[in-house]
């Protein structure tokens, strides 16, 4: 039984034993408590619409100033930690200082932003997101050493990086339903008297609205509020099918899921679910359209909805767009049998330029001539272990035959440690070879006696075990 049915069919005087019991161990709940009673006491005490543009535009000036503090000509290379090892670029040095200086700045509006959660501040939560957002997008940050493609974009993406993490500590808090009221309330009037016609604004924060809305028991009231602010609804489809779920609105949940399936996937894969479980014909109808649409991205959606029985079309062509796309073998088994000869060879076909995975499946049908001819036409292929596994007990004097030329050739042309432990490698294949052990460990006393001497290769093939 998972946890949201246990609960609900849980007593009042359990859920307070269990509630008594932790709360007092646990001064983090302790400080959550006292602020969430006193939002609650303190209903009428909604912050207005000007202060939360007060708010809006103090953030704004804060961090825009932070922002532009950032010299990408001249990093702070006294705090700059390389990300790895090694030799690093100069213009990756630049690019990676700058972008360190930039997450701190985040992070630190995230540690404003976690206190106003503990507070049972959404109101000003939002209004602080919506004023870094601005900060983002006007920053005036030159660029003279090309460290990012573009500036602001970036900063965009680490304002949308603070605000999921920002969202997932929404999801573990306690918020009084007046205060997510008033924050939908303050947040759409501002979107509509700010950026009036601009549906990208509100799609945007679509995640953290929907994390403040999934606490509220008034679903109702926050429509209201969408809809008073003439905000449409399709720029938040999922917040929209939300709010009818929490309402326990089946008609209108299914009735606007369809109407925006086709704007946003997740919908879509909403509607899915509900018509796999409630209507099959419905369900194939918009499994074969969603994947007509985008096959890659629907193939992975639909893996555990379709089967042979229910649509074997359908079957066919997720489980091949998986094997193709994703070099699956565990999809390939599942697919074969129902898997005409005349696709089977266009599914060949179609990963000829994967020759490793092309093996794979060679292998699996038994059709070892075939890998050798692989082998034979590609003995240079960086993936030649991989291409002659397969066939080492079926064509033992032939794979002996490549794997010793290959090892001659490359001892004679190429040089360095990490071309000897290559050599090795091939070698060790070797050793697998069905009577062939004797010959490889000749030949691995053959190379190790090369002359002019090669002590890397000496060394490398003593680790490897062939002397």
């Amino acid at each position: 039984m998972n946890f949201k049915k246990l609960y609900q069919n849980t007593t009042e005087k359990l859920k307070l034993e269990f509630l008594n019991g932790i709360i007092n161990e646990n001064r983090d709940l302790q400080t959550a408590f006292v602020n969430f009673v006193n939002s609650v006491k303190n209903q009428k005490a909604e912050i207005t619409y000007q202060r939360f543009k007060e708010i809006v535009a103090e953030t704004l000036k804060y961090y825009k100033a932070r922002l532009e503090e950032v010299d990408l000509e001249n990093p702070d290379w006294d705090n700059y930690h390389p990300s790895y090892e090694g030799y690093i670029e100069e213009w990756e040095q630049y690019q990676e200082a700058s972008e360190q200086e930039f997450s701190q700045i985040f992070d630190e509006f995230k540690t404003v932003a976690v206190d106003t959660i503990i507070q049972q501040k959404p109101e000003e939560l939002v209004a602080m997101l919506a004023g870094l957002y601005k900060a983002a997008l006007v920053a005036d940050v030159p660029d003279p050493v090309c460290s990012f493609e573009e500036v602001n974009e970036y900063l965009l993406e680490e304002h949308n990086r603070i605000m999921n993490e920002i969202t997932k500590k929404v999801l573990l808090s306690a918020v009084s339903d007046s205060a997510i009221i008033t924050t939908c309330k303050l947040f759409f009037d501002y979107a509509q008297k700010e950026y009036p016609g601009d549906e990208h604004f509100v799609t945007y924060f679509e995640n953290f609205l929907l994390a403040v809305s999934n606490k509220s028991n008034q679903p109702g009231k926050i429509l209201s509020v969408i809809d008073q602010s003439k905000t449409n609804r399709e720029s938040l489809p999922r917040l929209v099918l939300l709010l009818h779920e929490k309402g326990g609105n089946a008609k209108e949940w299914l009735q606007s899921a369809r109407q925006y399936y086709r704007l946003d996937n997740n919908v879509a894969i909403q509607l899915l679910a509900h018509y796999y479980n409630n209507d099959n014909p419905e369900f194939l109808k918009l499994a074969n359209e969603l994947f007509e649409k985008e096959p890659g991205y629907w193939a992975k959606q639909l893996r555990e909805y379709v089967t042979a029985e229910l649509d074997t079309a359908l079957f066919v062509n997720v489980f091949y767009s998986l094997v193709v796309d994703e070099k699956s073998m565990k999809d390939y088994h599942i697919l074969r049998p129902h898997l005409p000869e005349e696709k089977h060879e266009q599914l060949l076909k179609g990963i000829n330029h994967d020759k490793p995975f092309k093996v794979q499946v060679l292998a699996a049908e038994q059709r070892y001539e075939e890998i050798k001819q692989i082998v034979e036409l590609h003995p240079d292929d960086w993936h030649f272990p991989e291409l002659i596994t397969p066939i080492l007990e079926v064509y033992p004097e032939f794979c002996f035959n490549q794997i010793s030329r290959k090892a001659r050739r490359t001892i004679e042309t190429e040089r360095g440690r990490s071309v000897y432990q290559r050599v090795v490698k091939w070698l060790q294949l070797a050793d697998a070879i069905p009577g062939y052990k004797p010959q490889n460990r000749l030949l691995a006393r053959e190379l190790y006696n090369h002359k002019p001497n090669l002590p890397a290769l000496r060394d490398e093939l003593k680790k490897g075990g062939l002397v």
